[in-house]
């Protein structure tokens, strides 16, 4: 539409008239954007680069964003998230410049609409993900014939080297995830990694199995598939409501690139500075020099254009980018990649990795046209707390986090990853009930969850240290596959995802307040309540079951937790028991 230009008082003179026929200062994309989508707000590059102006900001407080954001001043676009809490209809939003003389405010209208979701199951909202990460070499061989395309001769056996796994694999195991309660798979990046082994001359191994050393961006790695089977994927993921995330990486290429011909020549920085967060090389990995706009633009075209390559017959395509090493890439980058994937896709959403993000360490990176979420790297230390006693404070910790969190900038709380010690083998110290307690924790606090692929059986382990000693990557096991049916672990995942699914809105948006507990008796419980609905958590950490009795205001309530069992209230009081840590030490309860 559009756009309505007007002065502020006291402005004298400015950019010029802004007659009906002239063009328009600023335009949006998608011009009637829907809940689900993000917007990009452009701006007319010579009102924008004429001289004189310093700033040019946008107020969109119309589609859910707080505060003002300000444009890079090197380019000319801005892309704004909507909150999916939003009613339908027009909604306005208002640039202004900043000149020598004053401020000229222009006004935009654009018509919100409902999501057009193809399935019903697709339809949910980017902070009801409910996430499972894993390392596609190493969840479930389905190809055989990509096992050694290369003919290394991989000991299998080595954490360091290819494992098998791939496109395939995740195919074939998709109903494992949609019955887990899953709705988004992150897989890590799918680009073509370099072949060479980096500890040949130690004798050892160390391959780039992981797909965070690029080659080629332009190129599936031949491990996992080819295009058409990474398609298939895509396709069966959605047939069981499971959009994909892919993780992508734009601050480096893979070891040796920088000696390895033309490939990126012109791309990769001569003379990195030592230490420096961003003009530095991380972990010695040849670093791109992304500050350059020639360089920014070849990588962003790279990695947006597999939105377009990845789009099956039937019109699907990725969903989501998990982005690889944010603080190490500096701000425009990542503002010019968000504008080029909503104009390819409004609906895309990323979620960064911010090493250290916390509800109280964002880095600038939400509410800016960069990211719609970040990794939230503290949660595991706040579980952790909790399961080893100070149960009140950790609590009091997600309520401050919780009332922060939108849906359109939030956080995506994990307990373990591929980069750090696994939570049962660090936190709970191998007790695999404060394990359950902690996951408990995870599952139903507001933000994303996150899982890492096998800790939902115990699995854990060790990042690797000193790899001269044999210290490898203990953390990046192959999933085991035999020991599924019996896990008492995978039985309490499945159990808290599948309640989560159900009662997706409370647990993503709700409040959260506390009910009951204590340190010395090592329980809390809290209630997430949103809309007129309240779910009742209960959490205990010790190896015995303990009664508590709390206050409600209902006659009677279920367990969705043990499924089978019922409470009734008396005088306005319930008296419930909490399951032992072993036991999963966990009660959810609904009124009836």
């Amino acid at each position: 539409m559009r756009a309505i230009k007007y002065f502020l008082p006291l402005l004298t003179f400015g950019l010029g008239a802004c007659s009906p026929e002239a063009n328009d200062p600023i335009t949006t994309f998608p011009e009637n954007p829907s809940v689900h989508d993000s917007v990009v707000v452009s701006i007319d590059e010579e009102l924008y680069f004429s001289e004189g102006i310093s700033q040019v900001t946008v107020d969109a407080q119309e589609l859910g964003v707080p505060s003002e954001m300000t444009f890079d001043p090197l380019l000319n676009e801005l892309s704004v998230t909507i909150a999916d809490d939003l009613e339908i209809g027009d909604k306005t939003i208002t640039v202004s410049v900043q000149t020598a003389d004053g401020i000229e405010t222009y006004e935009e209208v654009i018509q919100l609409t409902e999501p057009d979701e193809k399935s019903e199951s697709l339809a949910f909202g980017w902070d009801e993900a409910r996430i499972y990460f894993t390392l596609t070499d190493r969840f479930y061989n389905g190809d055989k014939t990509n096992d050694d395309p290369n003919n290394e001769n991989y000991d299998m056996s080595h954490l360091e080297t290819y494992h098998g796994g791939d496109f395939r694999g995740l195919i074939e195991k998709m109903p494992y995830l949609e019955e887990l309660g899953i709705n988004t798979l992150w897989i890590t990046p799918i680009v073509d990694n370099i072949e060479w082994n980096m500890r040949e001359q130690q004798n050892s191994n160390q391959y780039g199995y992981h797909g965070y050393w690029a080659k080629d961006f332009t190129k599936i790695d031949e491990h996992l598939g080819d295009l058409e089977t990474f398609k298939e994927l895509i396709d069966t993921a959605h047939d069981h409501g499971i959009k994909v995330m892919v993780d992508v990486v734009l601050n480096h290429s893979g070891y040796g690139m920088d000696e390895e011909g033309s490939v990126f020549e012109g791309m990769l920085r001569d003379e990195p500075v030592p230490n420096h967060q961003v003009l530095g090389e991380l972990a010695g990995l040849p670093d791109f020099k992304t500050e350059e706009a020639e360089v920014r633009d070849q990588l962003i075209a790279w990695q947006t254009a597999w939105i377009a390559e990845s789009r099956t017959e039937r019109g699907d395509t990725i969903d989501f980018f998990r982005v690889d090493t944010v603080k190490h890439v500096e701000d425009t980058t990542w503002k010019a990649f968000k504008n080029a994937i909503i104009k390819e896709q409004p609906s895309f959403k990323l979620i960064g990795e911010h090493y250290g993000a916390s509800i109280t360490n964002t880095g600038g990176y939400l509410y800016d046209g960069e990211m719609d979420s970040l990794l939230d790297f503290d949660f595991k230390n706040i579980a952790g707390s909790f399961v080893n006693w100070d149960v009140m404070g950790a609590n009091e910790k997600l309520i401050t986090r919780n009332e922060q969190l939108t849906s359109d900038a939030t956080l995506g709380q994990f307990l373990s990853s591929h980069d750090e010690d696994g939570f049962l083998y660090r936190q709970a110290g191998g007790d695999r009930g404060k394990q359950k307690v902690a996951a408990s924790l995870l599952i139903t606090a507001k933000g994303q969850p996150v899982i890492y692929y096998g800790e939902e059986l115990g699995q854990t382990g060790a990042t690797a240290s000193n790899m001269d000693k044999g210290e490898y990557n203990e953390n990046r096991y192959d999933f085991d596959w035999d020991a599924v049916a019996s896990s008492d672990m995978h039985a309490h995942y499945q159990k808290l995802l599948n309640i989560r699914k159900n009662n997706s809105l409370i647990f993503s948006k709700g409040d959260r307040r506390t009910v009951a507990g204590s340190n010395k008796e090592g329980f809390v419980i809290f209630s997430r309540n949103y809309e007129g609905q309240e779910v009742i958590v209960g959490l205990n950490i010790l190896d015995e079951p303990t009664t508590v009795t709390i206050p409600v205001s209902e006659a009677s309530y279920s367990d969705l937790y043990s499924e089978n069992t019922h409470y009734n209230a008396s005088e306005g009081t319930l008296t419930i028991e909490i399951p032992a840590r072993s036991e999963g030490g966990t009660v959810i309860l609904m009124a009836d």
